[in-house]
């Protein structure tokens, strides 16, 4: 796709990608439009304030899609978005259908932390959140991003990290590039009146491989 720049985040890329979060994720469906922001928001604070490597796509002076990944090996923390996060949590937290919101995103991160548990080697890094707005995909933008993050992780050394994923997502992505399915746990998950069988998943890039 001709006219894609790709940069380093910037704040004000946020709304755009809280958006793309949205949108993605279809909290429409489930959520109101206020506690659909306040989720959406937290959830991106959360990654950002672990990132060592954040880089968008922009096209035509907008942000369509980003790329978040953390080198345990060089660990930083942006107390910031922490906050602003933790302040997200609280707002949500003073009504049943925040809570609600919130818990259920909480549940899917407890399940990543199973899968995480259940591995026996200690990795590097992490790539921890990846997303390209529904409209633009298929023009190469997510292969440029993920390149990117890998010869980030190639330059500075770190020699494998994971990703987590689920059926909900295109996994096949990370399969094509030649990582490895390491762990896998099929929950039955409830999201307001909406009960779904879901398998998540944790793929690995190890070291032969970078």
């Amino acid at each position: 796709m001709d006219g894609v720049i790709y940069r380093e985040y910037q704040p004000n890329d946020f709304d755009m990608l809280s958006e793309i979060i949205k949108i993605t994720w279809n909290h429409g469906k489930y959520y109101s439009y206020g506690v659909s922001c306040r989720v959406a928001d937290a959830y991106l604070r959360f990654c950002l304030s672990e990132q060592t490597f954040a880089q968008v796509a922009e096209v035509n002076e907008k942000t369509v899609g980003i790329i978040i990944g953390n080198n345990f090996l060089k660990r930083h923390f942006h107390f910031n978005y922490f906050l602003y996060a933790m302040y997200d949590i609280i707002c949500l937290s003073m009504s049943k259908e925040g809570r609600n919101a919130w818990r259920f995103f909480r549940n899917i991160d407890k399940i990543y932390k199973e899968l995480l548990s259940l591995q026996i080697k200690k990795y590097d890094g992490e790539l921890s959140f990846f997303v390209v707005h529904p409209l633009y995909r298929n023009f190469g933008i997510g292969n440029e991003l993920y390149n990117r993050f890998y010869n980030y992780a190639k330059i500075n050394k770190i020699n494998n990290f994971y990703v987590f994923t689920d059926t909900s997502c295109n996994y096949n992505f990370y399969e094509k590039r030649n990582m490895k399915k390491c762990g896998e746990k099929v929950k039955e998950v409830t999201n307001v009146n909406c009960h779904e069988k879901i398998s998540f998943f944790m793929y690995e890039n190890i070291s032969n491989q970078i």
